[in-house]
């Protein structure tokens, strides 16, 4: 077997199996596995169990964590086996897409949680395998649709009453991928492995569309003109299309989707979310959401409405008034011997980041982050405290549904039904 233990991590598996910290094991050391190898890290209840990756990067993430480095999850439970050690509690999987039923029925089998990011699988009947194999073996599964963990979304989830009747939304996700994001992971270019903006981008928008608005059931979708080097090539990916869409409560809406043009309007840039892309603060209305009382801009939060005239009055006879609302973060401020702490707090669907014993929340430090607070759900479906799931398999299948059903509209250029989860 070759595994590789860096620094002393390997005299330290004794400790670790004696003080009961959750165990996690991060698999892909890509883009996002890294991330969540840090939030894993800083978490004094958790402990790093080990980073699999066959990659170049692995060796290097590893000893970034002083780790444990396995090539394969076979391996890292042969390690386990042979030394009689208990198998980590949770996985979080970031490789790709089509690799992610293998992974997880490994997993599965073997009780091990699971984070798993999005999209689930790359095919419905994939998903709907996975789901049911987690639900035989009695584990957890939630999918990595850390958006909805955000600030912004939970913010916009609690004031949806506020435009009254949901009418019409308009959204874009649009910036320009550097080519070096497509070198550094052949699959990203490739149709049939599960590439292309819509899988790896769009379905984000998708889930949050139908998390605030309820299921999309018609869609239909336009591409977007191809620019990229080798884009003509007939396994390339798509580099965006323009949406139209249904929702099931008959909202209606348009969204533009491009990875290939020079724009701030993208859910990472108007949030600032991502680190490694820019914050354009003044770059507001990614989402705009028309209703029968106002109108909300996300992420800066202007409610358009006429709440201060007579509803007889409100009409495009008078003006429309604008106000900001406050981005939901509870802060609390203790005030001893003169001093200023701060104890920043999430009003989330999730009790889990409100209780006071949590280790994300920070004294005088910044608030916790949307990986945080998934982490954070994902740490007390392990341990019991919580057993609702947040974003289920389910969910990660009615956007993938939902994203099918665009792919299928822009090939044969027709409108297509999204069909239900259950059929």
């Amino acid at each position: 077997m070759d595994q590789e233990i860096c620094g002393d991590a390997f005299n330290s598996l004794v400790q670790i199996e004696m003080n009961q910290k959750i165990q996690l094991v991060v698999i892909g050391a890509g883009l996002i596995g890294p991330r969540h190898a840090q939030h894993v890290h800083d978490r004094p209840d958790c402990e790093l169990f080990a980073i699999i990756d066959h990659s170049a990067k692995g060796p290097g993430v590893a000893s970034q964590f002083n780790t444990l480095l396995f090539r394969s999850v076979d391996e890292m439970l042969d390690f386990c086996d042979e030394r009689g050690l208990r198998v980590p509690d949770g996985a979080i999987v970031a490789t790709p897409n089509h690799t992610h039923v293998s992974i997880g029925s490994k997993l599965a089998a073997r009780g091990i949680h699971m984070l798993m990011e999005k999209p689930l699988a790359p095919t419905v009947a994939d998903c709907k395998a996975l789901i049911a194999q987690c639900r035989y073996s009695g584990v957890h599964l939630l999918v990595g649709h850390h958006r909805r963990f955000n600030p912004y979304i939970i913010t916009a989830k609690q004031n949806m009453d506020k435009v009254g009747r949901p009418v019409a939304i308009q959204g874009t996700w649009a910036l320009k991928k550097a080519d070096t994001y497509f070198a550094e992971k052949p699959w990203r270019s490739s149709t049939k492995l599960g590439g292309g903006t819509m899988l790896i981008n769009l379905i984000h928008d998708i889930d949050l569309l139908q998390y605030l608005l309820g299921p999309i059931v018609k869609v239909y979708s336009e591409l977007l003109i191809k620019q990229r080097a080798g884009s003509h090539d007939g396994n390339a990916v798509d580099e965006g299309a323009v949406l139209t869409l249904r929702f099931a409560n008959g909202c209606c809406g348009t969204f533009v989707c491009a990875d290939n043009v020079i724009s701030p309007y993208s859910f990472e840039s108007g949030t600032g979310e991502n680190p490694t892309i820019p914050h354009s603060e003044n770059a507001s209305g990614f989402y705009r959401l028309f209703g029968s009382d106002g109108t909300l801009s996300i992420p800066d939060f202007t409610l358009h409405h006429q709440n201060n005239l007579p509803y007889d009055k409100r009409h495009w006879l008078n003006p429309v008034s604008s106000e900001k609302l406050d981005l939901s973060y509870k802060v609390l401020q203790d005030f001893d011997g003169g001093g200023t702490q701060m104890n920043y707090g999430l009003a989330t669907p999730s009790a889990s980041p409100n209780d006071k014993d949590s280790p994300i929340h920070h004294i005088g430090q910044k608030p916790p982050v949307p990986f945080e607070l998934q982490l954070e759900h994902f740490v007390n479906l392990i341990t019991g405290r919580e057993s609702e799931v947040k974003c289920t398999g389910e969910d990660a299948m009615r956007a993938l549904l939902c994203v099918d059903a665009i792919l299928e509209s822009s090939r044969t250029g027709m409108p297509q039904y999204v069909p239900e989860i259950d059929v």
